[in-house]
Order: C-alpha cells, then sequence, then structure tokens
C-alpha cells in the first residue's frame, strides 16, 4: 500500500474515531442529565410522600388524600417513565462506547501499518547505507593494497 493512501485512510480513521468520540461523549452527557432529573423527581416524589404522611397523622380531608395519591401516582408514572429513558440512554451509551472501539481499532491498525511500512523502509535504507559503507570500505583496502 503505497504511504499516500494509507496516510490517507488514516486521517480518515481519525475523523470517524473522533466523531465516534464527540457522539459518546454526547450520550453519556445525555445519560447524566436524565439520571439527575429521575433523581429529581424521586426526591420530589419522596418529599411529597412524607408531607402526605404528616397531614394523615394530622388529619385531612378525603379530597385532599384522594388528591395526594393521584398526584403520587403522576409522579410514580414520571418516575417509571425517567427510569425507562435512562435504561434507554444507558443502551445508547453502550452501542456508542462499542462504535468508538471499532473506529479505534481499525485507527489503530491503520497506524499500525504505517509503522510496519515505516520499519520497512528504514531496514531498506540501513541495507542501502551498509552496502555503500561495504563498498566504500572494499575501495579503500583495494587502494591501500595497490599503493604499497
Amino acid at each position: 500500500m503505497n504511504g499516500f493512501v494509507l496516510a490517507h485512510l488514516t486521517e480518515q480513521a481519525e475523523k470517524a474515531r473522533n466523531e465516534a468520540a464527540k457522539l459518546l461523549a454526547e450520550e453519556r452527557q445525555n445519560k447524566h442529565k436524565i439520571a439527575q432529573q429521575l433523581q429529581t423527581l424521586q426526591q420530589y416524589r419522596n418529599d411529597y410522600a412524607v408531607q402526605l404522611h404528616q397531614q394523615m397523622q394530622n388529619g385531612i380531608a378525603s379530597h385532599l388524600l384522594s388528591n395526594y395519591r393521584q398526584f403520587l401516582a403522576s409522579l410514580d408514572s414520571a418516575v417509571a417513565r425517567a427510569q425507562n429513558a435512562l435504561v434507554d440512554q444507558e443502551t445508547k451509551v453502550d452501542k456508542s462506547q462499542q462504535f468508538w472501539q471499532t473506529k479505534q481499532r481499525k485507527l489503530a491498525s491503520y497506524e499500525t501499518l504505517a509503522d510496519r511500512k515505516q520499519a520497512a523502509e528504514v531496514k531498506v535504507a540501513m541495507k542501502h547505507e551498509q552496502k555503500l559503507a561495504d563498498e566504500l570500505s572494499l575501495a579503500m583496502y583495494m587502494r591501500q593494497r595497490g599503493l604499497r
């Protein structure tokens, strides 16, 4: 594979890996936001349940009790939706992580090819230099033998 093509492929793989990293970061950020929203909802639901319990200890009208229960039911529904959203987002994060890893492996393989190509070129250059050094040494030896 010629060096220009390999460099181009490596550059494209690096761009793809970077895009995958951005996507992964966004998905993780979304997961964090959803987790925070879930925590807020759970805390709000718990606070409201404590209020209801206190009201019940002090005595509460039946229509207020019904309102509290309906509101708690709607909070429970919101918590369940948020939990489902968090599970869905965790799946997205996992898929994004796998996608990034795939792109990272592809980039690493191109980098490995480039390293091997460079090592082979260095080896060829060193052999060439050694050959020239050997020829120069032989020529000097022959001159010395001829001069004496």
